[in-house]
């Protein structure tokens, strides 16, 4: 006897989003074996928490000792990294135990919000893998980045909001909401549509108060955080913040963000327009219930969707964002799918958009765990730590210096040219010692004898005036996969090979 529609549907989207799950269970061991996930942005994150397990919360933007500093990321994530590191923990196993944890927080929190909005336990189980069916979330659980916690903690603090007010839930919503920020700065979107959920269902009064106490918290983070740094983090973000933003970026910011979609992560693409397909249909039922102040568990996730889409749009309107960003508005998506599952109104609509983002993150997990068994930008870093000579490197990938056992010389390639443009006394120095070959070794991205490097540098990592000095200084040695060694014209005797890290 066929099963009815309704529960046929129910069975398909469970049964799409535990094999993804499974898939990405099984695939996670190639991904830590491959390190395809790990690159310079990784490095950036992880020498954060490597100079603060040395003792240095936020490295000024030069230092002669330290040397080039300046970021936009928030502390959270890299010093719970940095205390791992102080533990003993291998620079690697930090990395992926991170972003793990973090995953995996998200899971928990997504279902815990789907359970506080009404849902039976095997459905909020059943919804709640769809947060990482986007290429985004699936790159982030190896990647060691600050973009998975940082959502995990929006869940939750929705969570605690979608279970109503209350003395103990208000200030652990804020609590949450607060740390999401501390994370990611970003994060304030889901504490806009957690105190804008409030008031549309009548709890004014907890509505300011969550925005006053999440405000509080936040201005207290960045205080503190500014405070425990020496004044070293707003100096940083004074410079690089932006990084050069203007009208014209900002114009470019929604088309920034369908390609980012389509080209970049064609599965979260699938779960976005799913989810707002879902939105679509449901606004008129949505307005009615904020009109007569009823609980439908459709409209926190529909505001969190929302204000996700609306972050999106702002930090791609800053050059030198990617696809990590859509985490968010991907968790956000699956969370109103669930929700809409089995709220009254267009319930197949939800229940076809979730099938079809399961079979698409299924796709992308199967697709990352065949490109993590045949090929491993982790070796390409080994090898072109073995052909180092002894001594400090220029490393466009912070990563290349951590794993040879050294402090990188470099924080992050990107905002080095910020900073050049910005606070060009600072980096006065850095020009000069290029020229001179003083730095035993070099590892860019590029060939600088190809074409394609002036485009790369141009508005991208280090500039063009960097990369100049470095043609002037260095010859290339050797290329290992994506990394291109270089050592000086005159370089001096005895090279020296390291040991494997």
């Amino acid at each position: 006897m066929p099963l009815p529609p309704r529960r046929a549907a129910a069975l398909a989207v469970a049964t799409l989003s535990a094999a993804l799950a499974l898939a990405t269970a099984l695939r996670l061991p190639a991904a830590w074996e491959s390190g395809n996930a790990l690159n310079h942005v990784s490095g950036a994150w992880l020498t954060l928490a490597d100079d603060l397990a040395r003792g240095t919360f936020y490295r000024p933007l030069y230092d002669p000792a330290l040397g080039y500093g300046g970021t936009r990321y928030f502390p959270l994530v890299f010093v719970l990294q940095g205390t791992l590191l102080r533990m003993g923990v291998p620079l690697l196993g930090v990395a992926y135990a991170s972003s793990l944890a973090a995953g995996l927080l998200l899971l928990f929190g997504v279902a815990l919000l789907l359970r506080a909005l009404g849902a039976r336990p095997g459905h909020a189980a059943a919804f709640a893998p769809l947060a990482l069916a986007g290429f985004a979330g699936q790159h982030a659980l190896a990647s060691a980045r600050g973009d998975l916690l940082p959502v995990a903690l929006s869940a939750l603090g929705l969570a605690a909001v979608a279970r109503g007010a209350g003395r103990v839930r208000l200030p652990v919503a804020a609590l949450a909401l607060t740390l999401a920020f501390a994370a990611k700065p970003t994060a304030l979107t889901a504490a806009a549509a957690a105190a804008a959920s409030l008031a549309l269902r009548g709890a004014r009064r907890d509505a300011l108060v969550l925005a006053a106490l999440v405000a509080t918290g936040a201005a207290g983070a960045v205080a503190a955080t500014d405070a425990l740094s020496r004044g070293r983090f707003l100096e940083g973000l004074r410079t690089v913040a932006t990084a050069g933003a203007g009208a014209d970026t900002v114009v470019r910011a929604p088309l920034r963000l369908a390609e980012e979609l389509a080209h970049g992560d064609p599965a979260g693409l699938v779960l976005a327009l799913a989810a707002a397909a879902t939105l679509a249909a449901s606004a008129l039922v949505l307005a009615r219930a904020a009109r007569s102040r009823d609980a439908d568990p459709r409209l926190l996730p529909a505001l969190w969707v929302v204000s996700s889409w609306a972050g999106a749009l702002v930090v791609l309107a800053t050059p030198g964002t990617g696809m990590n960003h859509l985490v968010e508005l991907e968790a956000a998506s699956a969370t109103l799918l669930g929700a809409g599952a089995w709220a009254a109104g267009p319930r197949p609509l939800a229940r076809i958009g979730a099938a079809a983002a399961g079979v698409a993150g299924l796709a992308v997990a199967l697709t990352l765990w065949h490109a993590d068994r045949t090929s491993s930008r982790l070796a390409e870093l080994r090898e072109t730590v073995l052909a180092l000579p002894p001594g400090p490197v220029f490393s466009e990938d912070p990563l290349v210096p951590l794993l040879a056992g050294e402090r990188p010389v470099l924080l992050d390639p990107f905002t080095i040219r910020l900073g050049a443009g910005r606070t060009p006394d600072r980096g006065a120095a850095l020009p000069e010692t290029l020229r001179r070959g003083a730095f035993p070794a070099v590892v860019l991205f590029q060939d600088l004898d190809r074409p394609a490097a002036d485009a790369w540098y141009a508005d991208g990592n280090l500039g063009l005036a960097l990369a100049a000095e470095i043609r002037r200084g260095y010859r290339w040695s050797a290329a290992f996969g994506r990394y291109h060694l270089y050592v000086p014209r005159l370089p001096p005797a005895g090279v020296v090979r390291r040991d494997a890290p």
